[in-house]
């Protein structure tokens, strides 16, 4: 069967199933991933490791992956069922030379898919690996190594680790809270995690496994998704509420009164109370985040980075600058305590903490965050990105501080903008902030013209 190259996007690989990703793909990826990290390891026999969401195509695409790593020489180690956190974790707690994690992220249930991590759960994307596994796996035909791999015993249970893997002791004072898991990877961590905190008394929404997702969309953006957790916040029984995606790396927060929290003022929370730990904290946003968190940390003395948006880019900003929290507005969350990788069970346990130590609401603690009227990212269907970005400079250039880190960003004193391409659509990405609404309009209006969307 030949492969589609579609399927290979930025960060990972992924489609529908079984129409483009199946046994046989899964076989070729599992190939092409042995020999890759073969050569750049310079080892006859890497060790993979291969975990899997709980999706219902996922078994199937194991099984197939795995036998393609072992035929070609490899060994595994499989772990199962689990969070990409989860999976990620491992990647930086066992020996080994590579990963797959088996997962069509927060896609619908018809979508699987492969995230792949190096040494050390080193990203591999394109531009960073991910182009030479796709080069591999197109080919017609692999030569394979003897003798065959063999699956190793694995001698970690992260179950029983998850205190320290989250870093430091949580102390969650009484608090009520609605937790969604999508019926997704979640559900398999979250009773065991939050039995250790009695204190914190939830309502579990859809903690019962179902790889179909018949409960909701794994996507927890969405506001089919959302309707659950703001029904039950709306009887005014908890502090907050919580959406995991399929995959448990997202997580989406509502306050008391069901509305969603945007991922930057939640994570604002969490990083002032690491600012008071520590003074001299560092603190990545994606560069699309609010600008009124940023003006407000940063006039509390917080050190304030700003990333291209996308995983890679952040967990790289992390890095260098040892930052303590980072975050995107898709609801991922990043800490220095989880090997700078996303971990959205820290974040729920974070944000309980904070919260159940005040009696104020949570709408009210991020109330001072809110001082820009926007409407989130509006996504605009192109299809000359180049020349609506030279247009949008041209303009520009003269009205604000411009910068190309990620598209273009005009800074002024009232208002800012970032606008970025997709890079697997033929979309254009618009985050626009203003001092109220009536600005907001002109301003979109005025962008909208010279771009011509």
């Amino acid at each position: 069967m030949k492969i589609n190259p579609a399927i290979f996007k930025l960060y990972d690989i992924r489609a529908i199933y079984p129409a483009e990703i199946n046994g046989q793909v899964a076989e070729k990826i599992g190939s092409a991933a042995v020999q890759y990290f073969s050569r750049i390891y310079r080892k006859k026999k890497p060790v993979i490791l291969v975990c899997r969401d709980t999706r219902s195509s996922g078994e199937t695409l194991k099984k197939s992956l795995i036998e393609g790593i072992l035929s070609n020489g490899g060994d595994v180690l499989d772990l199962g069922v689990g969070t990409t956190p989860f999976f990620y974790y491992l990647m930086h707690t066992i020996k080994a030379d590579g990963g797959i994690m088996v997962s069509a992220s927060h896609n619908p249930a018809a979508y699987n898919g492969f995230k792949i991590r190096g040494r050390g759960a080193k990203a591999i994307f394109i531009g960073a690996g991910l182009e030479k596994i796709k080069a591999l796996a197109l080919r017609e035909s692999s030569k394979y190594s003897s003798p065959r791999g063999k699956i190793l015993p694995v001698k970690i249970d992260y179950r029983q680790k998850d205190l320290s893997f989250l870093g430091r002791q949580t102390r969650i004072k009484p608090i009520r809270a609605v937790i969604d898991a999508s019926g997704a990877a979640a559900s398999i961590l979250l009773p065991g995690l939050l039995e250790k905190f009695p204190q914190f008394q939830y309502k579990p929404l859809f903690f019962e496994v179902d790889g179909s997702f018949r409960n909701h969309s794994p996507n927890p953006l969405l506001s089919e998704s959302q309707q659950h957790v703001r029904r039950e916040l709306k009887t005014g029984k908890f502090r907050f509420g919580a959406i995991f995606d399929s995959d448990g790396d997202r997580v989406i927060f509502f306050d008391e009164k069901g509305n969603q929290v945007p991922a930057e003022f939640a994570a604002g929370l969490i990083m002032l109370d690491e600012l008071k730990k520590d003074p001299k904290s560092q603190f990545i946003f994606s560069i699309n985040t609010s600008r009124g968190i940023r003006e407000y940390l940063a006039e509390r003395g917080a050190k304030i980075r700003v990333s291209r948006v996308g995983y890679a880019f952040v967990q790289a900003v992390m890095k260098k600058y040892k930052a303590a929290v980072g975050t995107e507005t898709s609801g991922h969350y990043y800490f220095r305590d989880a090997y700078f990788d996303d971990c959205a069970l820290m974040a729920l346990l974070r944000l309980a903490e904070i919260l159940s130590r005040t009696h104020r609401r949570f709408s009210e603690l991020i109330l001072p965050f809110r001082r820009y009227y926007s409407q989130g990212e509006l996504n605009f269907t192109i299809k000359k990105k180049e020349q609506l970005l030279s247009r949008i400079k041209k303009f520009y250039r003269s009205k604000g501080v411009i910068s190309l880190l990620d598209g273009i960003t005009v800074e002024a004193k009232d208002w800012w903008f970032n606008i970025r391409p997709s890079n697997t659509e033929p979309i254009i990405r618009l985050v626009l902030e203003t001092r109220d609404k009536k600005n907001f309009e002109q301003k979109l209006q005025e962008i909208k013209k010279i771009a011509s969307i």
